[in-house]
């Protein structure tokens, strides 16, 4: 079907819903333009999924509104201090969210949560609310549907989408239209292709801020955050916090690019009705290259301090030594009582409770592990690791 979007018209639409107008500045027009024109161009998608487009969009339009007003009627929010705060990265499929789902259970870190991210973000959730937040019951009902309806979507993503789970900073980035996913769940290459070349300063400085919003009245000890995306803005997340922790996954990138081929096919099925693998075959592992390259080329000038290398098969076959591990290395505490809450997680979340990501021979029939093996050469060389 076309797609009937307009920028201009969901920006008059925002002003009208919440009777504002300053969007704190214009800089994402840039990418919600690019979005647009995805949508209308690179991909057939059914009504269901252009409404789905349409209201994410309008509500991260009316958070950017929502959230200027708000710093306007309390500027102490920007008083909040984000100290050393520690970011997963690393090829998506390479283990960034069960570390990431691990890391967060410490009971004095503070993470981004699904629910919390994905929708309204103002005002923020309080330390002890008055009632249960809204949101927590809208998310799970959500993605418990989208589960229901394609349950092979739960064995490859199902840990992601907990309403209570650790989200991605894109959801935060994506208030300046910066976010992978997109591209990634409806095969929307143009804007992906353009958010791993754009500019990401202003995504980060909004990053900072919501954190800051959201920190302000549930805060912690530290912030413990991840995306695959910052491959492709590590030099900017370094400049907005210059004193962030990094752990870098790493897995093999034939593995990796396999399990996320499949990932964008069963996803872009999900949403548009169908799906062209090879086309994902040859616009995926390209586009994640060129992440790896831009990340290691900034590494070079990563105070060794500051970061840590973590392989796949270790947070698969010793996950809890593995996070003791990067503890270690930041010279954090690690506690007798985080350790007993990885343990308990784990034990009552075993992988099967997701389901499988299967079928995978599909997919590899449509890469060339030779010419994949020679994309990815420099990351091999670089990390002797299979």
């Amino acid at each position: 079907m076309e797609i009937k979007l307009s920028s201009q018209a969901l920006i008059n639409q925002a002003m009208e819903k919440t009777g504002l107008a300053d969007f704190g500045g214009q800089t994402f027009t840039e990418g919600l333009n690019v979005l647009i024109d995805s949508l209308k161009n690179d991909i057939d998608l059914p009504e269901g999924t252009a409404d789905f487009f349409y209201n994410q969009i309008l509500q991260i339009l009316i958070n950017r509104l929502d959230v200027t007003q708000y710093i306007k009627d309390h500027p102490e929010v920007l008083e909040e201090k984000i100290e050393k705060p520690i970011f997963i990265v690393g090829l998506p499929r390479s283990g960034t969210t069960i570390l990431h789902t691990l890391m967060a259970l410490d009971p004095t870190s503070r993470f981004l949560r699904n629910y919390e991210s994905a929708g309204s973000i103002c005002p923020p959730s309080e330390i002890i609310p008055d009632s249960v937040d809204p949101r927590i019951t809208t998310y799970h009902e959500s993605m418990e549907g989208i589960f229901t309806l394609a349950p092979v979507l739960r064995g490859i993503n199902g840990i992601n989408f907990m309403a209570h789970g650790s989200a991605e900073c894109q959801n935060l980035m994506a208030h300046e239209f910066v976010h992978l996913g997109w591209s990634c769940g409806s095969s929307l290459f143009t804007h992906g292709s353009w958010v791993s070349e754009c500019n990401m300063n202003k995504a980060y400085q909004w990053h900072r801020l919501l954190i800051q919003l959201l920190q302000w009245k549930l805060p912690n000890e530290r912030l413990v955050l991840k995306a695959p995306m910052h491959l492709f803005g590590l030099d900017h997340l370094l400049e907005t916090y210059p004193d962030a922790k990094i752990v870098f996954t790493h897995r093999n990138p034939l593995e990796a690019m396999v399990s996320g081929v499949s990932m964008v096919y069963h996803w872009t099925e999900f949403t548009a009705g169908k799906a062209d693998i090879q086309a994902i075959a040859n616009w995926y592992p390209d586009l994640w290259a060129k992440g790896l390259k831009r990340a290691l080329k900034v590494l070079e000038t990563v105070n060794p301090a500051q970061l840590v290398h973590i392989l796949h098969r270790d947070i698969t076959e010793s996950p809890v030594e593995t996070v003791e591990k990067i503890y270690g290395k930041f010279e954090l505490r690690f506690s007798k009582a985080f350790k007993k809450r990885m343990i308990t997680w784990l034990n009552d979340n075993p992988r099967s409770k997701f389901g499988r990501h299967e079928n995978l021979q599909f997919v590899k029939n449509h890469l060339d592990a030779a010419k994949e093996q020679e994309r990815f050469q420099f990351y091999q060389d670089r990390f002797e690791m299979w």
